[in-house]
């Protein structure tokens, strides 16, 4: 590739980065042309800046072609550039077949011939776990094996990353110290989709701290980018995340008191006891101490053993199952434990007694 093209390239992502996607799209079409005829890296490097524009501005028919384009290419030539193309297609496309994109991400992280490659393969392949919603530890896994970068762009997307997984891993108010202090050294020009997505993700952090006015607050301010914007995700984004605050229920107290034999639990008029030594009181002593508790944590307390999905998830449900049915006599509305991020959440506030644990 001649150092022209590169440059081209190179302005298009920046583009991208600032809004300014028409401009963006113009430059990665008149490259992404020349794919069916001679691929090359960079066609790799940069196709998800020009599947996002292409989703971004509504344009479905292009989209269908490229795609089309890259399976018949990777049916001819297995290179690392078309195996990590292949992968991309294959989720962000119609079909979103993640079995497939983790597949070939896989055998590019392998490949040695593909370094160039391996921190967007990690970062693509992290997405995949995280759309499963159940595997936070595979999440944090690949993202703490991306060494930091001198490229903008990718040190920006490993950090948020590297937030997001705080948040999930059940920390919240750590998640907001971070968030605070990544926005505060971004540029909402030139930064807009880090801008943009580390927003976001405060915005739900605040509602999960219950929160409510910083969260109204974010939603008012970010409103303000996409407003004039015709870009899909950030208008999507923002109205899942007005509709989680919208929805979001009075948070139930219950009165928690430990005796001799058992927990008492209290709701309104409502009692329940819950007897010591069983696997629901192990577990609910776990809710008394952290809100939000991951599975490799219930897995120790309840099973006395490393956390391992195919032999634990069931055992780990039923407890979880049977704590949730004893909960539900209090009539504090609806479930009062979520699974979120490969743990459980109890919903209702405890307020435990002084001096009781």
């Amino acid at each position: 590739m001649i150092d022209k093209q590169k440059k081209e390239l190179e302005r298009a992502k920046e583009l991208f980065f600032s809004w300014q996607l028409h401009e963006a799209y113009a430059i990665f079409r008149r490259f992404f042309d020349r794919l069916p005829f001679a691929p090359q890296t960079e066609h790799a490097l940069y196709l998800s800046f020009f599947i996002r524009c292409m989703l971004e501005l509504g344009k479905e028919r292009e989209l269908d072609f490229y795609l089309n384009q890259i399976e018949t290419l990777s049916n001819k030539w297995r290179t690392p550039e078309l195996r990590y193309q292949l992968a991309e297609a294959s989720l962000l496309g119609p079909t979103k077949n993640k079995a497939r994109a983790k597949a070939l991400l896989n055998e590019v992280i392998a490949d040695p011939q593909a370094l160039h490659l391996h921190v967007k393969a990690k970062m693509f392949l992290a997405y995949c776990y995280d759309l499963e919603g159940a595997d936070i530890a595979s999440c944090k896994q690949i993202i703490d094996s991306i060494p930091d970068s001198e490229d903008r762009v990718t040190q920006l997307n490993v950090e948020l990353w590297r937030i997001k997984i705080i948040r999930d891993s059940g920390q919240p108010e750590s998640a907001e110290t971070q968030l605070k202090k990544f926005i505060a050294k971004i540029d909402p020009k030139r930064d807009w989709y880090a801008y943009f997505s580390a927003k976001i993700l405060l915005g739900g952090v605040f509602i999960l701290l219950g929160k409510i006015e910083e969260a109204q607050f974010i939603i008012a301010e970010t409103q303000k980018l996409v407003e004039a914007s015709p870009f899909r995700t950030p208008k999507v984004q923002l109205k899942a995340l007005e509709e989680k605050l919208n929805v979001a229920p009075p948070v139930p107290e219950f009165l928690c008191e430990q005796g001799i034999r058992s927990w008492r639990l209290s709701f309104q008029k409502k009692s329940i006891e819950i007897k010591h030594q069983t696997g629901a009181a192990k577990l609910f002593e776990l809710f008394c101490k952290k809100e939000w508790v991951d599975k490799n944590l219930m897995a120790k307390k309840l099973l006395k053993k490393e956390y391992v999905p195919s032999e634990d998830d069931n055992r780990i449900h039923f407890q979880v199952h049977t704590l949730r049915k004893i909960l539900l006599e209090l009539e504090a509305g609806s479930d009062p434990i979520s699974f979120e991020d490969g743990g459980y959440r109890m919903i209702p506030r405890l307020i435990i007694r002084e001096g009781e644990i």
